[in-house]
């Protein structure tokens, strides 16, 4: 130690320049990695009536809490993931719409919100987890015998994109507002929020940190790839005025699904706002009437 103080008084300048290329090459990624990981945590609400709480488990061992509404097995069940810092709590109301037609619904606090474990996010990828959780105990019970409906919007869109993939239970998806990839909209986020062209270092830097930190893959967090093994039709909703997720991202998953698919730009609303769009009803009603899904009550 005296010989390090001795180093550090003989050299200050030195000493000063590793001390803050460290806070640099460290602390900043680090600090991206936190905002990048961060859950925005809400309490959960308690459940209206007709709604029953039910506790899942992940395939990684979390505890994660859900809301269903049991519906007549002979329809398509529902599943339904939330966006980052939300919880299932604010699409309970979309939820009866499904259910007064028959249909089983279920609801998924997504890990690090609501009432479900965890502390971390990863954008959709870990998260694809919590959805299958929500399949397989629909599954178990006899309610997904005629197959499943994956709604989900923003972070839950992408989630259930990769959640749906290679399924053949899987009638239909609808996804709000979904990103292409993990790392592209990071570097879209970055310059949109804080000016950062894609070539900064600190992107691919903070990206690497959060994988550390959250445990997760970033290259296999991939809409694109998740549409090619979709097999069943797509319906993605761009919300007119968003500026995280645009139209053009949107279309690239578009591009990536073989079809039936459709895209809607839901003029004059923001992020995750489409489902108080007065045409969202007859639109999404359109959709799950051509995918096979949406039969008279």
């Amino acid at each position: 130690m005296r010989a390090v103080r001795a180093w550090i008084a003989a050299h200050p300048w030195t000493a000063r320049a590793l001390l803050y290329g460290g806070a640099i090459l460290v602390g900043l990624p680090w600090a991206f990695s936190v905002v990048m990981t961060g859950t925005m945590r809400r309490p959960a609400e308690p459940l209206p009536a007709g709604w029953s709480e039910v506790a899942l488990r992940s395939a990684d061992g979390l505890a994660l809490r859900a809301a269903l509404r049991a519906g007549d097995p002979a329809r398509p069940a529902f599943v339904i993931a939330h966006g980052l810092g939300d919880t299932l709590d604010s699409f309970l109301p979309l939820g009866n719409a499904f259910a007064t037609r028959g249909h089983t619904v279920l609801a998924v606090d997504l890990r690090g919100h609501g009432g479900s474990e965890g502390g971390l996010t990863t954008l959709g990828g870990l998260e694809q987890r919590d959805v299958t959780a929500g399949m397989e105990h629909l599954r178990q019970q006899g309610l997904a015998r005629s197959g499943l409906v994956l709604f989900g919007f923003s972070m839950g869109a992408v989630a259930v994109l990769h959640a749906a993939a290679d399924q053949p239970d899987v009638k239909a998806v609808v996804a709000e507002c979904p990103y292409d990839t993990y790392r592209d909209t990071i570097a879209h986020h970055a310059r949109l929020f804080y000016g950062l062209p894609r070539w900064v270092p600190l992107i691919p830097m903070a990206i690497r940190v959060a994988e550390w930190r959250a445990g997760f893959d970033a290259d296999a967090i991939d809409s694109l790839a998740a549409a090619r093994r979709l097999r069943a039709p797509l319906f993605l909703i761009v919300d007119g005025l968003d500026r995280r997720m645009p139209e053009s991202v949107v279309r690239r998953i578009l591009d990536a699904h073989p079809g039936p698919k459709e895209l809607w730009v839901a003029d004059g609303v923001d992020h995750v706002g489409a489902q108080f769009h007065a045409e969202y009803p007859a639109r999404v009603a359109a959709f799950l009437t051509a995918a096979g899904v949406w039969t008279a009550p």
